[in-house]
């Protein structure tokens, strides 16, 4: 009987709220519960494990999800299966269309994915000048839309977006107080003159960091000598960090605010070891990748501030799960939860983020997302939950979790 009361309490709950695109979620089944006579009652409670097998997801329902699964680096086959084990975990499908990430590749993404029937949309959005579309698209649509890495940073855009039926929300990490710290870091470490890289200007990820730098830069005394924008590929990389050298003797610390070219750090220690530079020179970057411990080893790398790339999409993910079937953690307005970055210094965490991060199973599994991120299953899950759910969220909780 108590097994009986929860499912009925659950389809109770989710009565009350709208899921969006072809899901119905359990509204249906919920009105078609027999519970109207006392035999009714009597003969689901004898039946009731059975029942709870057969009801134990919501109706299927299907998210699309622009992505470069072609790109092997690890990093980003992790976001595809973090985002896949979320989705999965409620019984769901998720299809992925190759993108760019540009304003207009995923535009053209998301009109791709809303002719193949979907039922929420989940995307990194290269500007905020591009949401009014894909709220207007989705919406005529009645498909939901959520975000990840990304918060909306013009105000207007903020407002109308967040007023919107079809937002569901998004995760986002404090990139403003990330980039500030990590200068201070390497100010502790003793850099005073550093030279920065960074994704093209306009991205909003790119400009909100590049305030966090200046910011953490004016209140640890570093120059910061010159930022590059926009470097995709490693051989504008390796010339980047010749020019620094060239240009700046003085340089003592080189800062990745953030790149989409693959190997960066490989790149940028050949670089600096080639022209004798290797550990004179403090490097830092924003973004874990899978060399790092290596070089923490060496000596000639020095801090990262990362694990965002795995939390953030996954938990976005559980975000637009939750709305598409009816169960959202905010149930007016969208559900914003800011995911924490986690420092690395250490090369034996770096060899503990490899094995635990990059590797094929999730931060969180399909179980253990189903059990502690789907409010279907358990209506005490809501914004709070999650917040204390990923206050605790780091590199040796998920060692501890999934250890063998």
């Amino acid at each position: 009987m108590k097994k009986l009361l929860a499912m009925m309490l659950t389809g109770a709950m989710v009565l009350g709220l709208t899921a969006c695109g072809n899901s119905a979620s359990t509204q249906d089944a919920a009105a078609e519960t027999p519970a109207e006579t006392e035999a009714a009652v009597e003969e689901e409670a004898a039946t009731e494990e059975v029942a709870a097998d057969t009801a134990a997801d919501p109706e299927k329902f299907v998210i699309g999800f622009p992505w470069d699964t072609a790109n092997t680096d690890p990093t980003w086959i992790s976001i595809y299966n973090n985002v896949e084990a979320a989705v999965e975990s409620a019984g769901g499908e998720l299809i992925n269309v190759t993108t760019d990430n540009t304003a207009d590749g995923l535009i053209d993404n998301i009109s791709e994915l809303i002719s193949r029937d979907v039922d929420g949309i989940l995307f990194m959005p290269a500007s905020d000048s591009m949401l009014p579309t894909v709220d207007s698209m989705c919406a005529d649509a009645g498909v939901c839309w959520g975000t990840m890495f990304r918060d909306i940073n013009d105000a207007d855009i903020k407002e109308a977006m967040y007023a919107s039926d079809w937002y569901a929300g998004g995760c986002h990490e404090d990139d403003i107080a990330c980039a500030s710290n990590i200068v201070k870091s390497m100010g502790d470490m003793g850099v005073t003159n550093l030279g920065v890289i960074n994704i093209a200007k306009g991205d909003t990820s790119s400009d909100i960091r590049d305030k966090g730098a200046a910011e953490g830069a004016k209140e640890a005394g570093v120059n910061i000598l010159n930022t590059t924008y926009d470097i995709t590929v490693t051989t504008d990389m390796t010339k980047t960090i010749e020019s620094y050298i060239a240009a700046y003797p003085e340089m003592d610390g080189i800062l990745v605010l953030g790149t989409y070219c693959g190997a960066a750090i490989p790149t940028i220690e050949k670089a600096l070891s080639d022209q004798g530079k290797a550990g004179e020179i403090k490097v830092g970057r924003i973004d874990f990748e899978s060399e790092l411990g290596k070089y923490l080893e060496e000596g000639t790398f020095h801090v990262s501030y990362g694990g965002q790339q795995q939390i953030d999409p996954l938990v976005s993910a559980a975000i637009l799960v939750n709305k598409v079937i009816g169960t959202p953690y905010v149930e007016d307005g969208p559900s914003i939860i800011i995911t924490p970055y986690l420092e690395l210094t250490d090369a034996g965490e770096a060899a503990q983020f490899n094995e635990y991060f990059l590797g094929d199973e999730a931060v969180y599994t399909a179980e253990e997302i189903k059990d502690s991120m789907i409010r279907y299953y358990d209506s005490s899950i809501d914004k709070a939950a999650m917040d204390k759910l990923l206050s605790t969220f780091s590199i040796a909780d998920v060692v501890a979790r999934h250890s063998k």
